[in-house]
C-alpha cells in the first residue's frame, strides 16, 4: 500500500469511490458530489489536502481529507483543520496499514501548515464513522486520540403547525444591503466574540465568507431589527444544490412514517415532502432545501421570527437546515415548527502525548461556531 496526496487529475476516481459509501443511519442517504470531488472544501477555503492509500494496482483502497480554515480563537487568527471524509474500503489491508498513517500526517500538516488545532465531525448515527474515528480495533499503533468538543444536532424545519402562534409582530426583517452592511458587521462581530473559532472579524473576512459561497449575496442575508432600528439577529438561507446532493437511498419505518405525514400535511399546506427514495422508485432524487447561514441571535423569539421569514422566502418544496449546539438555547428548533434531528459530535484531535487545550476545560461554556454548510 502506498501513501499519496491526491490532486485535481484524481477528481473522477475520488468521486466513484466516495459513491460507493452510503451514510446510514435512520435515512440512508447516497452522496453526489456531480463533477468536483474537492467542491465542498473550496467553500472553506482554498487550502485542503486529500490523502489516498493506492493498493499495488494503483486503486484507491482508502481517502482522508484535511481542510485549513482561518479562525479567530482567544483573539488571534489561526488556523485549524477539519479531518473529514475519511473512507476505508473493506480490503483488510487497508483497514491495517490505514491507522498507521493518521498519526504521521497529522504531524506532517502541523508542521508544514501552521495548524493549531485539528477537529473532526461524526455523525452519531452512522456506526462506520464512530469506530474509525473513535473506536481503533488496535492500540498497536500510535493513533491520534479523540476529545468530545460539542454535541449538536443537524437541524431540519419541515413545516409549521396549524394554529401555531405568529412571529414578533415588532420585529421587522430587511434584506442585507450596502446601506445596512455596517450594522451588520456590527452585529456579527458582536455576537461572534462569544464564539470560539469564529469565521468573521472583521469586514474582510465576512467579504471572503460570502464570495466563497457560491450564488451567495448581501442580499440573502435577514437582518432583525427591533422598534428603535437595533440589529437584534440575522441568517442567511442558501441552497447546497450543484455542490453535493443528498439522494435517499431508503428510509427506517420510522423516518418512513413521518415522510407519510410530510406528505399528508404538505396537501393541507402545513408541511413540505421529502423525496422518494431510491429503493421504492429507482430513481435518483435528491433531497430539496436550504441551509440557514451566518445565525446570530439575541434570543430564541428572534430565531423564530428569522426561521418564519426564511421558510416563506424559501421554495415551494424546500425545507430548511442548520446545526445547532445542545446547549445553545437561543437556537432550539422552535416548538410551533415540524423538525426533526440527526445527532452529530465535534472532537477535537490530538497526537497521544499533547495535554488537552483549554477550551476543552468543563468550565468552558463557550459555543463554537458551527456553519451546517461546511459539515
Amino acid at each position: 500500500m502506498i501513501l499519496d496526496l491526491a490532486g485535481p487529475s484524481d477528481n473522477s476516481e475520488l468521486l466513484s469511490f466516495f459513491k460507493e459509501f452510503p451514510v446510514k443511519g435512520v435515512v440512508e442517504f447516497k452522496l453526489d458530489r456531480l463533477q468536483d470531488y474537492f467542491g465542498p472544501y473550496k467553500l472553506h477555503s482554498d487550502e485542503f489536502q486529500t490523502y489516498v492509500l493506492r493498493d499495488k494496482a494503483h486503486k484507491i483502497q482508502a481517502t482522508a481529507s484535511f481542510v485549513f480554515r482561518q479562525v479567530m480563537q482567544d483573539g488571534i487568527v489561526q488556523k485549524i483543520a477539519l479531518a473529514t471524509d475519511l473512507r476505508v474500503s473493506s480490503n483488510r489491508n487497508a483497514m491495517l496499514q490505514w491507522s498507521g498513517y493518521i498519526l504521521p500526517v497529522m504531524e506532517k500538516i502541523s508542521k508544514e501548515q501552521n495548524v493549531s488545532q485539528f477537529f473532526s465531525i461524526i455523525n452519531l448515527t452512522e456506526p462506520a464513522g464512530i469506530n474509525l474515528f473513535l473506536r481503533p480495533r488496535t492500540m498497536k499503533r500510535p493513533m491520534p486520540r479523540s476529545y468530545l468538543y460539542r454535541r449538536f444536532n443537524l437541524t431540519t424545519i419541515h413545516g409549521k403547525f396549524p394554529l401555531a402562534p405568529k412571529s414578533l409582530p415588532h420585529v421587522k426583517i430587511r434584506r442585507g444591503s450596502e446601506q445596512n452592511l455596517e450594522s451588520l458587521l456590527a452585529y456579527i462581530l458582536k455576537r461572534s466574540q462569544y464564539r470560539p473559532f469564529a469565521s468573521v472579524w472583521d469586514l474582510e473576512s465576512l467579504n471572503k465568507k460570502i464570495l466563497r459561497i457560491p450564488g451567495f449575496k448581501l442580499s440573502d442575508f435577514l437582518i432583525a431589527y427591533d422598534s428603535n432600528e437595533n440589529v437584534i439577529g440575522c441568517m442567511a438561507p442558501w441552497s447546497f444544490s450543484g455542490i453535493q446532493d443528498w439522494i435517499p437511498r431508503s428510509y427506517t419505518l420510522r423516518a418512513h412514517n413521518f415522510r407519510q405525514f410530510l406528505k399528508f400535511g404538505s396537501v393541507l399546506g402545513w408541511t413540505r415532502k421529502l423525496s422518494k427514495p431510491i429503493r421504492s422508485t429507482g430513481l435518483e432524487a435528491p433531497l430539496q432545501f436550504q441551509y440557514l447561514t451566518h445565525i446570530h441571535v439575541d434570543n430564541e423569539d428572534i430565531f423564530e421570527s428569522l426561521v418564519h421569514s426564511a421558510y416563506q422566502n424559501a421554495k415551494a418544496e424546500e425545507f430548511l437546515c442548520y446545526a445547532q449546539i445542545q446547549q445553545d438555547i437561543r437556537l432550539l428548533p422552535p416548538a410551533s415548527w415540524i423538525t426533526s434531528q440527526i445527532p452529530h459530535a465535534i472532537y477535537a484531535m490530538l497526537p497521544p502525548r499533547k495535554d488537552p487545550p483549554a477550551y476543552l476545560h468543563p468550565s468552558i461554556n463557550l459555543n463554537p461556531e458551527i456553519e451546517a454548510y461546511l459539515i
